[in-house]
């Protein structure tokens, strides 16, 4: 009766072994899972909005630069007036 028991425990072990061995060589990774989606319109909006956020970087990103030469200008401006301004002064104080 025990030898019965073993062989039965063996024979389900090394099923459950094989079935685990056949389950890693057809499962899937995470990334995939997504390629073998069936709705290629999900893919699409994935797509536009991934496209979207690096339009919305671009931009913040040309905004900045254009404020940052525009702060650059400027403030060659006001020295530019400022020294203006010195030798108005000066010219009026003779």
């Amino acid at each position: 009766m025990g030898y019965n028991i073993l062989h039965q425990f063996d024979e389900q072990s090394l099923a459950d072994l094989s079935e685990d061995a056949a389950e890693k060589t057809t499962r899937k990774g995470f990334l995939d899972y997504f390629d073998d989606d069936p709705r290629p319109a999900r893919h699409a909006k994935l797509g536009a909005r991934e496209s979207k956020r690096w339009a919305v970087v671009a931009a913040a990103i040309l905004l900045s630069a254009f404020a940052l030469l525009l702060s650059i200008d400027a403030n060659r401006r006001a020295e530019s007036l400022q020294q203006r301004l010195d030798a108005f002064e000066a010219r009026a104080r003779r």
